[in-house]
């Protein structure tokens, strides 16, 4: 069930030529609005707006701001001659794309052979927030012609010009190209799954990231979380030869026990679901912290395929500086809660590290 009010648009926030974030005559407690302007036109203050503010009512993380379904002063849209695919199948909202299996006919035999990895980093993360530091930190230590790839998965949010991050990234040159998989759409290439996905990516970049979209779902149980996704794309990645990096979600400013240290969604994922190898990077931290973390480690006595190290990813602080990103998780900052980012220095370190004894990559961080 959804809730649907009506608002009226008073002011334009911001605008891309993809999304418009408006503030709201209404009735409700949250004012902002977000309209995705190739799903449903552009809007501009007087409108009348038919809004889905259910997740607002529900005072949700996805609440923050209502969505637009409908613009009342908009009489007609229409679809682009382009592109015979759809994604959000099935619901009032399903949008049209051009998967690139079906389209490129230039890479359509890549879709119809046995993928190959061929020694690709692929680094997996469970939280979109987890992406810019990484982007910044390879382009920063891999030296700036490194290509990235960025495939946003369809466990959170699904269109990737929701996110800001991505917009930054691209903008400042830390990113260069985007795949969207499943149901999330609005990548630089659309594709039908995460193996074609890999395909794609692999294809031109010298380092893959794969994460969700922004948001997260958790049950505050130990399997009703959306990040489980990643043990079965690692396990595929792996098998298909891969060298995969799994990035720790590590917290030493959560209040909520089950996060504190190495998250209890990683251990669950390292310790019951992982199969195929893959690297994990412990940061080099404080005495007491880096204890705790290999006391949660040994605790849950992960499988040999894990391989554990512990690298220095203290130059993260530094390199978010130079870039001036100002990434939050959970709403804390580098200083707030250091370990979270260093846990992804750490990762992208052990990522160079591979690329260079693969003879890819030559100037690496010491």
């Amino acid at each position: 069930m959804i809730e649907i009010r009506m608002g009226k648009v008073v002011k334009v926030l911001s605008e891309s030529w993809e999304k418009t974030e408006v503030l709201l005559d209404i009735d409700h407690p949250v004012k902002k609005a977000v309209n995705y302007n190739l799903l449903t036109g552009k809007v501009s203050v007087g409108d009348m707006l038919y809004l889905n503010t259910t997740a607002g009512s529900l005072s949700l993380g996805t609440g923050g701001s209502h969505f637009v379904i409908t613009n009342a002063s908009c009489i007609s849209l229409d679809h682009k001659p382009h592109g015979h695919g759809m994604k959000v199948r099935y619901t009032p909202m399903q949008v049209q794309i051009s998967f690139i299996e079906e389209e490129n006919k230039t890479e359509h035999d890549l879709y119809n052979v046995q993928m190959d990895l061929k020694g690709k980093v692929v680094i997996f993360g469970e939280l979109h927030s987890m992406l810019p530091p990484a982007c910044a930190f390879l382009k920063r230590y891999g030296n700036e012609k490194i290509k990235t790839a960025y495939i946003m998965t369809d466990h959170a949010a699904l269109p990737l010009c929701y996110s800001d991050n991505v917009s930054l990234l691209k903008q400042n040159g830390l990113l260069d190209l985007t795949i969207t998989t499943g149901n999330a759409f609005g990548g630089d290439k659309e594709c039908v799954n995460i193996y074609t996905a890999l395909q794609t990516a692999s294809s031109v970049a010298d380092v893959i990231i794969v994460t969700m979209g922004p948001g997260i779902t958790g049950t505050g149980t130990k399997y009703g979380f959306s990040g489980l996704e990643l043990a079965l794309y690692i396990d595929l990645a792996s098998r298909y030869g891969a060298s995969c990096i799994y990035i720790p979600r590590i917290s030493f400013a959560d209040r909520r026990p089950r996060h504190y240290g190495i998250s209890h969604h990683s251990l669950t994922v390292m310790s019951e679901l992982l199969r195929e190898p893959v690297f994990v990077a412990l940061p080099i931290a404080e005495k007491q912290k880096l204890n705790f973390l290999l006391s949660q480690i040994r605790s849950m006595k992960l499988p040999l395929s894990i391989r554990l190290s512990i690298q220095d990813g203290r130059a993260i602080e530094g390199v978010m500086k130079a870039y001036g990103l100002e990434t939050t998780s959970m709403g804390r900052g580098f200083k707030d809660d250091p370990c979270f980012f260093l846990a992804i220095g750490a990762s992208c370190a052990k990522g160079l590290q591979l690329l260079s004894n693969n003879g890819n990559l030559k100037n690496i961080v010491g």
